[in-house]
């Protein structure tokens, strides 16, 4: 998926992290892979299977980064990237299981940040340093 598909589905994207600040009512969590499954299989519960995408900004690594990553993960995990990169369309893929625990280990280990979109309500979790999220949601 493209970012303006994206758009137009309703999700709150942001170019850079300040723009949810100024623009959005935000919390933050601290969520090691586990937690962070948990909390954001809970947010795709509630807003439906349908309404969830990530992006996944491994594709467009360069080789070296793409290696380091790559040695951090399971074999399965590993056959996992395979399979994404065969229908790879863009950077932002709809969620699923095995997407969502994958990138909330690369979000833990600090190897790949990535962003959690929601919508029906929208709210987009931002992946960051120290095991933190920064959740956005539309201003009341």
């Amino acid at each position: 998926m493209q970012i303006e598909t994206l758009k137009q589905v309703g999700a709150i994207y942001l170019e850079q992290i300040q723009e949810g600040f100024d623009q959005c009512d935000w919390v933050e969590f601290t969520l090691d892979a586990g937690e962070a499954v948990d909390k954001l299989s809970a947010e795709w519960e509630a807003c439906g299977k349908e309404n969830a995408w990530a992006d996944f900004y491994y594709f467009t690594l360069p080789d070296e980064a793409k290696e380091k990553i790559r040695e951090s993960l399971t074999e399965e995990e590993n056959r996992y990237l395979k399979e994404l990169e065969a229908e790879e369309d863009g950077i932002i893929f709809p969620l699923e299981e095995r997407l969502l625990r994958l990138l909330a280990k690369l979000n833990e280990t600090e190897m790949l940040f990535s962003t959690f979109y929601f919508t029906n309500p929208a709210s987009t979790w931002w992946g960051n340093y120290r095991k933190n999220y920064v959740v956005f949601r539309e201003k009341k």
